[in-house]
């Protein structure tokens, strides 16, 4: 597999890739995982419902709403010990953003910094850019951001801990798929009361997406353990010790999961599409939510 320093060195611009399949696969690159998902994907309908739509959007977009984002910086000789956790955003239109608000100015804010332009030349300044991209200066690097606010945009960040994995892609474009549900459930007679009741928005759809992840794969996979990981850790009190969601929590996502699925197997299907299976708790509860096991399978009852 190829390394993300070895395409640039290559002369691939991670910025301007058109369709990611088409060039990354190439064979000089050996193939890389993240396209090769798609492809196997495509191919054999390992997908849920969710994650089902996310995919289509990224064909029917050829990749174009799509950047492995570069920041500039150095890449890591172990690309496990770089700095940057975070491994993808997507993005729903919409936003109430500033005209002209890219995915340079979300990465700049979401760091600490003004806009793009003070980053870049923070980084510069403090020596952390590559010597080509502080050559070719701001103007080229921004370039080929994606504006956000407009449509739909998805961020693969290069410099990310193991970038580019399969796992990230299908979190990513499960919240792509998670923005077409609000988008095109209405035009697939779902009700605005339906909306309300059952299906997540806002800051619950990081949670829901998590615990799919974890009901889409297996203990020891990686969106297995980074989900737990995330559902023990991520929320914190006021002095900053985590606060684990609960066992009744963590099967009420799953309920939500369930929900979302089934609204998004009714947009498939209103677009001459085949309805998708959701994933399983069963193993994550035996494992994790001992107090009353079973319970899942019940729950699942209900959307059979």
């Amino acid at each position: 597999m190829a390394s993300a320093q070895e395409l640039l060195d290559a002369g691939v611009d991670p910025k301007n890739i058109p369709t990611l399949t088409t060039e990354l696969n190439k064979p000089k690159f050996g193939g890389l995982a993240d396209t090769e998902f798609m492809a196997e994907v495509g191919r054999f309908g390992n997908t849920d419902p969710t994650l089902q739509l996310g995919l289509n959007w990224w064909w029917d977009t050829q990749g174009k709403g799509t950047q492995i984002f570069d920041t500039g910086e150095r890449f890591a000789d172990d690309p496990s010990k770089t700095g940057w956790p975070l491994r993808g955003t997507a993005f729903s239109r919409g936003n109430n953003l500033p005209k002209g608000f890219n995915t340079a100015d979300n990465w700049a804010k979401e760091t600490g910094y003004k806009d793009g332009r003070d980053w870049f030349n923070s980084m510069k300044y403090a020596g952390e850019l590559r010597p080509e991209v502080v050559e070719r200066g701001f103007d080229e690097w921004e370039k080929g951001m994606l504006e956000i606010g407009k449509e739909k945009v998805m961020a693969m960040y290069a410099q990310g801990i193991n970038p580019l994995q399969p796992e990230t892609w299908s979190h990513e474009l499960s919240h792509i798929g998670q923005f077409i549900i609000l988008e095109a459930g209405l035009k697939a007679g779902i009700s605005q009361k339906e909306f309300n009741a059952s299906v997540v928005t806002g800051k619950d759809r990081e949670e829901t997406q998590r615990v799919r992840d974890i009901m889409m794969s297996s203990s020891g996979d990686p969106a297995y353990e980074d989900a737990h990981a995330w559902l023990q850790n991520n929320r914190r009190d006021d002095q900053d010790r985590p606060v684990p969601y609960t066992p009744e929590e963590i099967r009420e996502i799953a309920e939500r999961v369930l929900a979302e699925d089934q609204y998004s197997n009714r947009v498939l299907e209103s677009q001459g599409g085949f309805a998708k299976s959701s994933g399983d708790l069963s193993q994550y509860e035996s494992q994790y939510l001992p107090d009353e096991p079973g319970v899942w399978d019940s729950i699942k009852k209900l959307f059979d």
